[in-house]
């Protein structure tokens, strides 16, 4: 569109549903869809729960339904049992309700951190390899396990269950999988996709707005320094001094002292 009330005009249901019609039986009109990543959500939040996310989107100030999806990133079937929090992949119609997310969002009464998605390259379920096809076009002669890089499938190995006999298929690393997420190949791929992008290096995704632009250093330069202990102690102690019931409590207190040296100083002389 040559304009951004264009775009939004075409969104209207009123005139997307016969725009798309006019174009084709299988054509449709849809916002631009934007991965976020939420971190440290309480576990008590139900993400598939379409009321939840309705009252998530007014408590923060997002438009009904910008949401369209949310999802759990790990299993919750491989939780840990005492674990409270866990990471929420969301899925975000529109780039300024996504920007909006991007500053913070409350989540189930706990503030959380909330970031754009690092894309990461597509592994084979066959190969193990990050060549960007997938396990229906793999063309090795056999199968490598996920799990020790031995040659057969994944679901056959019998280390599964034992971390420290996994070996990776892309490193030769003994220690860790393949599909493991501190895997340096994984690493080093998702770092050069990320640094292809033009946006690289910025917190919010791009757009008119002045605010993001500002990249991720800059911003973090601009940030307050971190309280240090005496920073957050020292109020109460001035409050303390400033106390006159206190007044009279530091005489006593050198009092008791002196007079505790001079006993040690006449002890030692005798």
């Amino acid at each position: 569109m040559a304009s951004r009330e264009m775009a939004h005009w075409l969104l209207k249901p009123t005139v997307a549903k016969p725009f798309a019609r006019k174009m084709g039986m299988t054509a449709q009109v849809i916002e631009r869809m934007y991965k976020l990543v939420a971190e440290r959500v309480p576990v008590s939040f139900n993400p598939q729960d379409a009321a939840t996310l309705r009252a998530m989107e007014e408590a923060n100030g997002l438009r009904p339904h910008a949401i369209t999806r949310a999802d759990w990133i790990k299993p919750i079937s491989r939780r840990h049992p005492a674990q409270r929090t866990a990471f929420i992949m969301l899925t975000v119609a529109g780039v300024e309700q996504a920007n909006r997310a991007i500053r913070g969002l409350t989540v189930a009464g706990r503030k959380v951190l909330v970031r754009r998605d690092m894309e990461e390259p597509k592994r084979c379920a066959r190969c193990q390899r990050y060549d960007g096809h997938y396990a229906r076009e793999c063309k090795a002669e056999q199968d490598i396990c996920a799990n020790c890089a031995g040659a057969h499938a994944t679901a056959r190995c019998d280390t599964r269950d034992d971390p420290r006999t996994y070996k990776c298929a892309n490193c030769a690393t003994h220690g860790h999988a393949a599909w493991d997420k501190n895997c340096p190949t994984l690493r080093a791929k998702t770092s050069g996709r990320i640094q292809r992008r033009a946006d690289s290096g910025f917190r919010f995704f791009v757009t008119n707005a002045p605010e993001t632009w500002v990249s991720e250093e800059e911003e973090l330069a601009r940030a307050p320094s971190p309280p240090t202990v005496w920073s957050q102690i020292q109020h109460h102690l001035e409050d303390a001094d400033a106390d006159p019931r206190n007044q009279q409590t530091q005489p006593r207190i050198e009092s008791f002292f002196g007079d505790a040296m001079q006993s040690q100083h006449s002890f030692v002389s005798e």
